[in-house]
């Protein structure tokens, strides 16, 4: 309440203030006329009034114009603030006023009192302070009232209505023109007080601006610096991930007692889990940055949930679990997708199922839904018997980092990844994942997406390109440079390739493997990309650079980058091929035989 009073206070005086200044603007103009307007009073007393008379009411007469006069002066020398210019009217007013007095008293005339019925409304439309203005009323209704007595006669009643009319007439005046003023100032300093509340919301809406543009590129580049920690972190783990898993697979052939294989098997485990986390945290920084893309190819959904199957079938035999693999009566067509990303969410549902399913069985089913628009509906299930969730934890399911229950973190492990990754690869493909479950009555995760059918005879092409892989083998005797920077990653090569019988040459960065390139004939090279000095890219750049038929090898990339744009830039490059870390020997062996097949092309088309 005090700061409502406070402010009607303050909004009071900038009106009391803003009507000074208003006056004092008037004044000046004002007071010229009233000079002007008492010098030619003063010369029509000289020549109209008696002689008796004339010299006494001329030169008050001439005085008031003077008075008014000096003030106009010291107005236009700006000697009288604001404030005071009220107080600068009154000795003219006081001037007016003895002027009429003494001329109604020296002429006896009831009929001059007319000229305080003048003044009085001349005060009412010519005065701003509404103490001055009753001051000078109440000044002239004494003086009118004291003349009107002294004088008298039959006038004196219809002149006194008069003054009366007068003093309610100038009253009107004076309120009219207050009011309006006031409420003019009072509208103008509101708007203005409105004004500047609205430039401070605006500068500080600027402000906000550039933070969160400021903010904003902030985050680009700790964005920009998170992706490239991600690769960098990816590789640096990736590369000894490639000799622990190699050399556990080479330790795998040899001949171990019981103990050691099972050793092994709970080393291999572990590996795999770490590498799967490390895809899963690659994958979701891919997703947030949308540089996740998806492969278009020709594949067999089916098909695709029944490897899923047979590959985990193992893992739930171990667990005394029953995974069964259930499809519709009608024959899957051929539609175009990424199928490792529907193997991906496929892998991660029946695994989970595996995983949190201590007795019972898994059960896996695919149909078909409607077909339309050159598309087909198809619905994934995976149902369960295991610890299921509750309604609340559902909420909680999909989410990143987390999982239904805290405890089966411990009791399960998984960092809580996989269903937030699933559901996000599903809404990619335009489809979508959702669960069902009762707590401790098991679960059913459901995944339904629509894929484009593939043209007629795309999958034939697919299975015949992949029954020629399947019938070229690999051939022996090639001279092959290994460029590697990790002398634990050159041994595992060393040792896998070394079983194809090809004659292996090594360099330890880019600068060595662009001295070997040039000055030796190869019939491929591997190159990592990672290394010190000049890297795999560089040097690849370089060797193409050179010409002659030694530019013309083919070159594969080894290594832990391989995001959508890295691929685009390593081929960019000039490499011909991409092959992950950590290494699969299947996966190195395929990528060999597809750039030699296609070398073998151009040097036929050549020929």
């Amino acid at each position: 309440m005090s700061e409502n009073i406070s402010r009607k206070s303050s909004r009071a005086l900038k009106v009391r203030q803003a009507l000074d200044g208003l006056y004092l603007g008037q004044l000046p103009t004002i007071l010229l006329v009233m000079s002007c307007y008492y010098v030619f009073t003063g010369i029509s007393h000289l020549i109209v009034l008696p002689a008796e008379i004339r010299y006494v009411l001329a030169l008050l007469s001439f005085s008031a114009s003077a008075i008014g006069m000096a003030t106009w002066w010291l107005l236009k020398l700006k000697k009288i603030p604001a404030r005071l210019s009220h107080v600068a009217f009154l000795p003219s007013a006081f001037s007016v006023i003895i002027l009429v007095f003494v001329h109604v008293e020296m002429t006896g005339d009831l009929l001059q009192l007319t000229n305080f019925m003048l003044v009085l409304l001349a005060f009412g439309f010519i005065t701003l302070l509404p103490i001055l203005y009753i001051g000078l009323v109440a000044l002239c209704s004494v003086t009118f009232v004291s003349c009107l007595i002294g004088i008298g006669g039959p006038l004196t009643m219809h002149i006194a209505f008069m003054g009366v009319a007068s003093i309610v007439l100038s009253g009107l005046c004076f309120f009219q023109r207050y009011r309006t003023l006031s409420n003019v100032e009072r509208l103008l300093i509101s708007n203005r007080s409105k004004s500047q509340a609205l430039a401070a919301r605006a500068r500080e809406a600027r402000d906000l601006l550039k933070e969160a543009e400021k903010a904003a590129l902030e985050a680009q580049r700790a964005n920009e610096a998170k992706g490239v920690f991600l690769a960098n972190t990816s590789h640096e783990l990736r590369t000894p991930l490639t000799g622990v898993l190699g050399m556990m697979r080479l330790l795998g052939d040899t001949r171990l007692t019981d103990e050691q294989q099972e050793f092994l098997k709970a080393a291999q485990f572990s590996a795999n889990t770490l590498l799967t986390l490390i895809n899963d945290i690659l994958d979701l920084a891919r997703m947030e940055e949308g540089k996740l893309d998806l492969m278009g190819e020709a594949f067999r959904a089916d098909e695709v949930a029944r490897q899923i199957v047979d590959l985990l079938t193992p893992t739930a035999t171990e667990k005394g679990l029953e995974l069964k693999f259930h499809e519709g009566a009608e024959p899957f067509p051929e539609t175009l997708g990424d199928s490792v990303r529907v193997g991906q969410i496929l892998f991660n549902l029946v695994g989970n199922a595996i995983k949190f399913t201590d007795k019972g069985k898994v059960d896996v089913s695919v149909r078909l839904g409607p077909e339309g628009a050159g598309r087909r509906h198809m619905i994934f299930e995976v149902q369960d018997t295991g610890i299921g969730f509750s309604n609340e934890e559902l909420e909680r399911l999909f989410s990143r980092f987390e999982q239904a229950d805290g405890s089966a973190i411990k009791k399960q492990g998984g960092a809580g990844l996989g269903l937030a990754i699933c559901r996000e690869l599903a809404a990619l493909m335009g489809g979508r994942l959702y669960a069902e479950a009762a707590e401790g009555k098991g679960a059913r995760f459901v995944f339904e997406v629509q894929m484009p059918l593939a043209f007629e005879g795309a999958g034939q092409d697919a299975f015949d390109a992949g029954a020629d892989l399947a019938v070229n083998v690999v051939p022996e005797g090639l001279s092959v440079l290994v460029a590697e920077d990790n002398n634990i990653n050159r041994m595992l090569i060393e040792k896998l390739l070394g079983r194809l019988n090809w004659n292996l040459s090594f360099a330890e960065d880019g600068n060595q493997a662009l001295e070997a390139a040039l000055g030796s004939d190869f019939d491929l090279i591997l190159m990592d990309v990672r290394m010190p000095g000049m890297d795999g890219v560089e040097a690849t750049k370089a060797i193409r650079k050179s010409g002659g038929q030694r530019s013309q090898v083919p070159i594969i990339a080894l290594t832990a980058n391989t995001m959508a744009e890295d691929i685009a830039a390593y081929h960019e490059a000039g490499m011909d091929a991409v092959v992950g870390k950590p290494i699969q020997i299947d996966q190195l062996r395929q990528a060999v035989q597809a750039v030699l097949s296609e070398r073998q092309n151009r040097e036929q088309v050549g020929a």
